[in-house]
Parts: structure tokens; C-alpha cells; sequence
């Protein structure tokens, strides 16, 4: 679906008629998941500006359309890049996707088990936990419950990076057009809606306990470092999406 907003290739009808119906009761949205595309893009050349070379992406998604890799490598091909994502659709069509690069792996594993992840990472040596790596969860936390404690989770990961890595998140945060389209599309018997917990930024701040933010701060995503050319859309704070980037010190 998100490929489908995002002009890539890799979708059937199936999900082009599915997100034409989510649209239909959240007409903001694609142009929401274009913004946080775009944020991702930027954090990655920012990122790779540091001196960064390893990804670490959690809840990724299909790895198309202008995703991590693709930006990484086109500046440094040897740039490593490994998704996670717990949908076995995805994963398998991703997969496909990354057949004969190298350096870029997508694991089949739930995010919200970081030992896992970690040691899955260590055992098949994808990334050098050694070095500097850049933890990104773009458009993800907000669908881990509190119960699930997502601030522990993202800590858990970061605690096994060495100093100089960093956190680049994107965090949808108290919406209420956001809830009306959740409720609109519940009342149209358009499917199951993916649960959402939204937080404000002091919560969102949370996630960045013991880092070193990154001007300009926790700031709405189009804030975040915009280039020139980029189209401001909407104001940022009609619909508040929060994004951020820490570094380890």
C-alpha cells in the first residue's frame, strides 16, 4: 500500500484498491507517508554525512521505492543495510527485491524482541556492532503498546551500539483527523485498522533518554532538516507527526 503512495512498482491491484479505500476515509494520508519517505531520505544523507555506513531499519517495510538502501548505497555502495519486519509477505517480496546485493539483508523477526534481533545480527555477522550504526524506526513505534514498553525496546538496541551511533525515528503524535479517519474507515467495514497508540512530544522524547539530539531537536517531520525544494504541504502541525535524531555519545 505504502508502495503503491510512494509511486514504486512492487503492489497488485489488491493493494492499490485497499489504499484507494483507506484514502477514501483518510484522504491526508499518502501524502503523509510521502513526507515520512522523504524524512527518511534526508536522515539517511544526514546520517551518511556523519560518516555513517551500517543501517539497522526496524519495521521497514517493503525495501522499495527510494528506500534505505537505495539512497545509502547510491553514495557508498559498501554501505550496509539491514531491515526487519515480522510480515512474512513482505518479507519474502523484499527479499526478492534485494536478490544480489551484498550488503543489504531483510530479517523476519519481531522488532519488539531486540535479543533476537541482536544476536541474529552478531551470529550471521550483517552488521558490525563494533562500529558506528544508525538504528532508524520510521513511522512504526506508535503501532507498540505502552504494555509492550517501546521506550525499553528501542534502549535495548541502543545499548548494544557502540558510541557514535545514533536513533532516527518518526513518531505519529496526538491526532485528531488522524482518529476520525480510523473510526471513519472502522464505520465503512473497509477491513481491520492497525492498532495506534499516538504520543506527544514530551513521550516521544522518551525515546531519546541519554542521547545527544540532533539540531533542530524533536521537531514536526517537515521541519526536520527540509531541503529547499521540498514541498511543505500541509501545516506540520495539523497533522503532528514528531521526528528526531540522537546521537550516542
Amino acid at each position: 500500500m505504502n508502495d503503491y503512495w510512494l509511486g514504486g512498482r512492487d503492489h497488485s491491484e489488491m493493494h492499490r484498491e485497499f489504499a484507494d479505500r483507506v484514502a477514501i476515509a483518510a484522504p491526508y494520508l499518502p501524502y503523509l507517508v510521502r513526507a515520512q519517505r522523504a524524512l527518511l531520505q534526508r536522515m539517511v544523507r544526514h546520517l551518511m554525512d556523519q560518516g555513517l555506513r551500517q543501517f539497522l531499519d526496524l519495521g521497514s517495510g517493503l525495501p522499495t521505492a527510494g528506500h534505505v538502501h537505495e539512497i545509502a548505497q547510491e553514495r557508498d555502495p559498501a554501505a550496509r543495510v539491514v531491515y526487519v519486519d515480522f510480515d512474512s509477505s513482505i518479507v519474502d517480496d523484499g527479499r526478492r527485491l534485494l536478490t544480489g546485493n551484498d550488503n543489504a539483508a531483510l530479517l523476519e523477526t519481531d522488532i519488539r524482541q531486540p535479543r533476537t534481533v541482536l544476536d541474529i545480527l552478531r551470529e550471521r555477522r550483517l552488521l558490525d556492532l563494533r562500529e558506528p550504526v544508525a538504528v532508524l524506526a520510521i513511522a512504526v513505534l506508535q503501532h507498540i503498546p505502552d504494555s509492550d514498553d517501546p521506550a525499553g525496546v528501542i534502549a535495548a538496541y541502543l545499548d548494544a551500539m557502540c558510541p557514535g551511533s545514533y536513533l532516527a525515528l518518526s513518531h505519529y503524535g496526538p491526532d485528531e483527523h488522524l482518529t476520525k479517519g480510523i473510526t471513519r474507515f472502522s464505520q465503512l467495514n473497509f477491513g481491520q485498522v492497525p492498532a495506534v497508540t499516538f504520543r506527544d512530544r514530551t513521550s516521544v522524547a522518551l525515546f531519546f533518554a541519554g542521547l545527544e539530539l540532533v539540531e533542530p531537536g524533536i521537531v514536526p517531520i517537515i521541519k526536520w532538516r527540509p531541503d529547499p525544494d521540498d514541498d511543505p504541504g500541509i501545516n506540520p502541525e495539523q497533522h503532528p507527526i514528531f521526528a528526531g535524531v540522537g546521537r550516542k555519545p
